[in-house]
């Protein structure tokens, strides 16, 4: 069971991480792509984002000693459900109706494959 549960850390990690690369993106282009390297903030955001993306790395392995690779990779996809809820509530980017129509059916996929 714990290696289920570390498994969605591993995706949330990585929602928060895209989440973060958004924020460099949008800073990038404010300033420009040099501000990467010359902005203390942006520089900080793109390495914490790629930090997360090294411990959800770890963490992915961590949790496939015990879950087969087949099932675990259905949680990936809760990614997709994931991200665009967290740029609707932080970048106010619009969801549709059929946005929600998706998300549900891969929760619903989820869960059945998953049980």
């Amino acid at each position: 069971m714990i290696n289920y549960v570390i498994i969605l850390l591993v995706v949330l990690t990585l929602a928060v991480g895209q989440v973060l690369f958004k924020i460099v993106g949008l800073r990038i282009n404010e300033s420009g792509p040099t501000s990467i390297l010359s902005d203390y903030r942006t520089m900080t955001v793109f390495f914490v984002s790629l930090c997360l993306y090294g411990v959800a790395t770890l963490g992915w392995i961590w949790g496939l000693r015990q879950v087969p690779l087949s099932t675990a990779y259905l949680f990936m996809s809760l990614g997709f459900v994931l991200v665009p809820m967290a740029a609707w509530y932080l970048f106010s980017e619009p969801i549709s109706y059929r946005y929600i129509i998706g998300a549900g059916m891969i929760v619903v996929g989820i869960i059945i494959s998953a049980s």
